[in-house]
């Protein structure tokens, strides 16, 4: 495994599993992929966070080439909303040469706390393999984000995608932090009195 720390990653890409780690499972840096990928020919987006912003792959589309509308066939879209899902619609994938596949967000369906731990684990182990089998003939690129901290137990699904990884591309937020807001004071300038008088 190794770690990648480019601005943007190269085409072509090689036929090997590359996870694209970030904030918002490096959302904005998946789908300028996506529109850079459609230029060479079709691309399978299989979306599993709710991420692919069609609008934002246009956008960048149209400083691409004068066809973005006709680029934007290139993208062969797949939504899932649970691990199930994600599991089967992988299963059922049929890589074809020269048809790279992207996988947004795809840790977001195994945080599902309904669907028990060592399950969530058997299942997320199956869609490795398939994507593991697809690597071999296309390249496959997931893209997955910082779990939070009450996601800690499923911490072991994040050591497991970047331990099958042949790259890692981690994609650090440069944005600063938000302002911190305070609720304004009811009386301003107004002590309070100490306890215990």
């Amino acid at each position: 495994m190794e770690h990648d720390l480019r601005s943007e990653l190269a085409l072509p890409l090689a036929n090997e599993l590359l996870v694209v780690f970030g904030p918002h499972a490096g959302g904005r840096r998946m789908l300028d992929l996506s529109a850079r990928l459609t230029l060479r020919g079709p691309v399978y987006m299989l979306d599993c966070g709710n991420r692919s912003n069609m609008y934002h792959v246009a956008k960048e589309l149209r400083t691409l080439t004068s066809d973005p509308a006709g680029m934007l066939k290139n993208i062969r879209l797949s939504r899932a909303f649970t691990c199930y899902q994600v599991l089967s619609l992988l299963e059922k994938l049929r890589p074809e040469p020269g048809v790279p596949v992207l996988i947004l967000d795809l840790l977001s369906t195994f945080m599902d706390e309904s669907v028990h731990l060592d399950e969530s684990v058997m299942l997320f182990e199956q869609t490795l393999q398939s994507m593991q089998r697809a690597s071999r003939l296309v390249p496959v690129v997931v893209s997955a984000k910082p779990l939070l901290s009450i996601s800690s137990p499923r911490l072991v699904l994040l050591g497991m995608l970047k331990h099958q990884a042949t790259h890692i591309w981690e994609e650090l937020s440069l944005d600063p932090p938000p302002p911190v807001e305070y609720q304004p004071a009811l009386f301003p300038g107004a002590l309070l009195p100490r306890e215990g008088r």
